[in-house]
């Protein structure tokens, strides 16, 4: 008996997935693309509505202190900021025409100075800051190197050429860059004419790299891929140790110690490098398109489509639930008629999750029943939609002792006017304004899968 009571600690000890959901805000802004911290100073950008700014003194809450906009410098619509780093008290924020220049001396009131020379021509991305050199990735005009010794006034040094430059992370005296599906090693120690020295080809298109530190002092890059998950090379050797395939599509990136923390577009991982393979060790599904991540110490500051999260990296003693999905949108359905999707709800806490109470909201879903769930395990539970009315909105929810989230909701919607998930779509025929010519038709695309992205004009 104590053999087996050993065994089940040992196995439960092996799968927690914890990160602790301190704080939740939804700002002003919206299509969040970036964060970075100052001190005590989170800065989350976004690319629509403007710029947000907190007091993280309290690493626990998200205290909003600003709002401010970046307008433009020339041109019609808004700035668009994208990425961000900053130097000493001043803020560098890449937008649609040039590099911005913000005073956060008074975070409270920050003071927009204007944009560095010669920048508004230039597709802009990721910036970062070490010393006194300011590096810029341009895309297809290579990387920006400025001193900013005055940080009001930055005068350009070199500039470096490369295919598609999309992230950057300095030191003294190396940059690393990733340019499309590879990674360059630059040596800046002589920054007026810098000199790629070593390049490491992917099977994708890096998304992110940022250069940190293991628990022994050695230098590593965490390395983000899209849709290949994320990798750690070994700077030294200029080797990858390993990859690990995320779940969905590694964005952006943050490290903590020997932990790459991953911003993967539905959810945020976190994965360790035990020996010398990556594993996950922290989980959190949620669901509002994590974007951007930056971290301080064990807290990690999640930027999110449209809103900004704070978890805390740390092992938790208490049950975890996370749902398979936040939202479940039915096919059509005829009155009266039925339709079953699954939702699996997991506890990646060490101790057993225990339901107090499962319920729907909404007369016309029926659900299986949820009992208490064992550390590590899942139970999917059956919602039925049987159609009524239109617009059948509600929501499945779950109390229990989940410390952090004590109360779940998954949103179900059955028969909403508009469009329904299976709904044949509508034939259309629209103009090319780019990358073609002449006119798009959708019939003539049959038995193929198209996608349609919409993003509305600013």
């Amino acid at each position: 008996m104590k053999r087996f009571t050993i065994a089940l600690t040992l196995i439960s000890l092996a799968f927690p997935l914890n990160l602790t959901l301190h704080d939740f805000h939804n700002p002003e802004a919206s299509h969040i693309l970036d964060t970075h911290i100052m001190d005590d100073i989170l800065i989350v950008v976004g690319m629509v509505g403007g710029v947000e700014v907190y007091d993280i003194s309290n690493p626990e809450s998200l205290n909003h202190i600003a709002h401010f906009s970046i307008p433009n410098n020339g041109g019609g619509g808004g700035s668009k900021p994208n990425c961000v780093t900053s130097y000493q008290s001043y803020a560098y924020f890449t937008a649609q025409n040039g590099v911005a220049i913000v005073d956060m001396s008074n975070p409270n009131n920050p003071n927009i100075l204007g944009y560095i020379d010669s920048t508004h021509d230039m597709i802009l991305e990721n910036v970062d800051v070490f010393d006194n050199t300011l590096a810029v990735c341009a895309h297809t005009d290579g990387v920006l190197f400025y001193d900013v010794n005055n940080p009001t006034t930055p005068q350009l040094i070199s500039q470096l050429e490369t295919n598609n430059a999309w992230a950057v992370s300095i030191n003294e005296s190396t940059a690393y860059i990733a340019d499309e599906q590879e990674l360059l090693f630059v040596d800046i120690s002589n920054i007026n004419s810098p000199e790629i020295v070593y390049s490491i080809e992917f099977s994708n298109s890096l998304k992110d790299v940022m250069l940190g530190q293991d628990n022994n002092g050695a230098d590593y890059l965490g390395v983000a891929l899209g849709s290949d998950g994320v990798a750690w090379v070994d700077v030294n050797n200029q080797t990858i140790i390993d990859m690990y395939n995320t779940s969905a599509l590694a964005n952006r990136l943050t490290l903590i110690d020997d932990k790459i923390v991953v911003s993967d577009w539905d959810d945020v991982e976190v994965v360790s490098l035990i020996g010398n393979e990556l594993e996950l060790v922290g989980y959190k599904n949620t669901t509002r398109r994590p974007m951007a991540i930056t971290s301080k110490n064990d807290f990690i500051y999640s930027a999110e489509w449209g809103s900004v999260q704070i978890f805390e990296f740390g092992e938790i003693s208490g049950a975890d639930l996370d749902l398979s999905a936040y939202e479940l949108n039915y096919p059509y359905v005829e009155n009266g008629q039925s339709h079953t999707m699954s939702l699996e709800i997991t506890n990646n806490g060490q101790s057993e999750a225990i339901i107090t109470d499962a319920f729907v909201t909404n007369g016309e879903f029926e659900t299986t029943e949820l009992t208490n769930i064992l550390a590590g395990s899942s139970q999917t539970v059956d919602i039925t939609y049987t159609a009524g009315a239109p617009n059948a909105s509600g929501s499945y929810q779950i109390m229990s002792n989940d410390s952090d989230e004590s109360l779940l909701k998954c949103e179900t919607n059955g028969n909403i006017i508009g469009a329904n998930v299976g709904d044949q779509a509508p034939d259309f025929e629209l103009d090319f304004i780019a990358n073609g010519s002449g006119t798009y038709q959708l019939s003539d695309h049959l038995g193929e899968v198209v996608v349609l992205i919409f993003f509305s004009p600013l």
